[in-house]
Parts: structure tokens; sequence; C-alpha cells
């Protein structure tokens, strides 16, 4: 459990030098474990069945977050913000909208379900099969057992052109953007109108805690926070982003104000600079994957999100290039998240922050 005094610590190094953008200090710095971001790991038991229902996910089918990752850290003295959220193994948006959830061994997907743009017109938004309800009443349970050091953060929440693909189906949903744009359109307006109910349920139940929000990045925020993604965006041109997806996402963070931030992938971040146009955006997380440019070759990159707004730096892939990255970005408005197979203890963790910034 982090102590009282560090949790201030962070949290003010998040307030000013990420939230505000001040030089009064340096960056936040957050260690995790890697095996976080592969919540199936959670699983007591194998699922009987091969489709998963809402009755199956609870308390005593999977562990939570901070049990699994936070309660006992190989690295204690980082600046990584504890936090439980509803499992996110589940595709929470997806199954709200009618996509069975669909198990095998080591891992979740929805399944397609709608089987032509016609049909896309006519499925009801969200649908009647109890999975909003499994999700708000995980977060009502996780709220009344959060350890002291932890936040509750929304699940992961993928956006209307990652969900409505999940629905068609990869394939047929980049042959709809190209047959009939308008249909999509019109099924991204019901599915972000879902996104918003979600997040407003998720504020609902939980409260601010030592003044603001954590979330699954391991960030701290002053008001109301939330990181949207499009992911299928990552296979089109941005004009696709532009004109069909951004008004979404501008109205997610018209709702919410002014924290929150948007998650991009090194092998897909074309649409990144709409997105920086997103009117009221807070800036972008952006993890930097093997198959995408090397570190060293997004320095441009990561120096304009930067000079325009702010940027979290997951580095899921090429550590070793990593301080000779930080040495040529601005510390303002920066986060940056490594795992604890690079970054194992308290030692190295102090040895690495000294070494990139002596203030």
């Amino acid at each position: 459990m982090k102590s009282e005094e560090q949790l201030a610590e962070s949290i003010e190094r998040f307030q000013e030098v990420f939230w505000e953008k001040r030089s009064t200090g340096r960056p936040p710095v957050g260690v995790v474990n890697r095996d976080v971001f592969l919540p199936i790991k959670y699983l007591h038991a194998p699922f009987e069945r091969s489709e998963v229902t809402p009755e199956g996910v609870n308390r005593k089918s999977v562990t939570t977050d901070y049990e699994f990752g936070f309660a006992a850290p190989a690295v204690t003295c980082d600046d990584w913000i504890p936090y439980s959220a509803p499992w996110r193994a589940i595709p929470w948006l997806e199954a709200c909208c009618g996509c069975p959830v669909r198990y095998s061994s080591g891992s979740l997907c929805p399944e397609h379900f709608v089987s032509s743009l016609e049909a896309l017109d006519k499925v009801a938004i969200p649908a009647d099969n109890g999975w909003f309800r499994c999700m708000e009443r995980q977060t009502e349970q996780l709220v009344a057992s959060a350890p002291a050091d932890c936040w509750i953060s929304p699940s992961i929440l993928r956006g209307p052109s990652d969900v409505v693909a999940a629905m068609r189906g990869q394939s047929e949903f980049f042959v709809d953007l190209h047959d009939d744009p308008g249909a999509i359109d019109r099924a991204a307006a019901c599915v972000n109108r879902l996104l918003l109910d979600a997040l407003d349920m998720h504020f609902h139940c939980v409260e601010p805690k030592r003044g603001g929000f954590g979330h699954i990045y391991g960030y701290w925020a002053p008001e109301k926070t939330v990181v949207i993604q499009e992911d299928a965006m990552g296979m089109c041109s941005p004009a696709v982003y532009r004109d069909v997806f951004q008004k979404y996402n501008a109205e997610v963070v018209e709702h919410f104000g002014k924290c929150v931030l948007f998650h991009l992938h090194s092998t897909g971040f074309q649409h990144y600079r709409h997105v920086l146009d997103t009117p009221g955006i807070a800036g972008l997380e952006f993890t930097v994957e093997m198959g995408g440019p090397p570190l060293p070759e997004l320095v441009p990159v990561l120096r304009e999100i930067l000079e325009r707004s702010r940027l979290i730096l997951m580095v899921d892939h090429g550590f070793e290039h990593l301080p000779e990255v930080l040495g040529q970005l601005p510390r303002e408005g920066l986060y940056v998240v490594a795992y604890d197979t690079d970054i194992p203890n308290n030692e190295t963790y102090r040895q690495f922050v000294a070494a990139k910034w002596k203030s």
C-alpha cells in the first residue's frame, strides 16, 4: 500500500507537471506489471461454456485489478496511481450493444452478430441483456471495498468505430464505410450515447478521492477523466476519422470537460493530428508497440503532441531507447509508463529518474 506522503507527492506531480504543464519538477513516471494488461489472467477458473453471461462475472470468479497488480508491486516509490475497474477482459460496450461474449482458453472477445447494413439500422442499442447492469454492479462493489490507496476507474470502453466494427465484423465494417458511411454514422451515434450513459453511470457511483479521479493508465486527474479510443481508425484514412467519428469524440469532451484523453497505438496513429484538433481534448495516450516505428523515429511526433497538448507515453516496446528519447522531449505535459520487467525495483527506478531529470 502506498503511503499518504507518497500519494500526495505523486498527485502534486500530476497536477503541476502533467495537467498544468509547469516546469516545477520532473514529470510523473509510473511502473506497472505487464500482466495487468492481460486481464484474462484475473479469472480464477475457466468458464464452463463458450459464451459468457453477466451472471458469470462476479467477485467469486475474478480477481480485482488492485489485488492482482497493486497490493504488492515490485516498485513502490513510483507515481503509478493504483486502481480497480470492472473486469477489463469483458468487451463492455460491445456486449451492451448485443455482441455475444465468447470465451476460449486464454481469451475473451465479442462475436459479430449484425448480418447486414440494413439490419444495423434496426439493432436496439443498448440491448436488453443484463450487461450494463453487470458493469454498474461491479462498479458499486469496487467502490464499497476500495483500499485507501485505490481509485475506481472506468473500465475499457471502446469508441463507436470499434464497437460498430465488433457488431458487424472487421472486414464487413471497412466495406460498409466505403459503401454506406451514413449507416455507420447512424450506428456510431447510438453507440456514443451508450458510451456517455456508461460514463455517467460510473461517475454517479464514483466520488472524487484526494481531490480527483484515477484511471487504468495509472494517473490522477483533478476532474472526471477517461481515455477514449477509436482503434479501428488505425486501418483507415485519417479523413474517415475526421468526417465520421471525430464529432462523437468531441461530444465526450464537451460532456466531461478538460480531462478527456485519447488512446493511440504506434502501429496505427495516422489520425493523431485530427484527434489533437478535437476542441478541448486534454492530450494523447501513445502506446509504443512492436510492429510500429522504432521509438527514436517517433520523437518528432511525440514533440508535436507535447507542444500542442499532453502526452502519456506508454513504452510497451523499445525501453532501451527511452533514455535518449526523453532527452529530446519537454517535461511539461508528459507522463511516462514503463513495465516492471524494465524497471524491476525501487533502486533501478531512482537511478532512472535521477539520470533523466536532475530537478
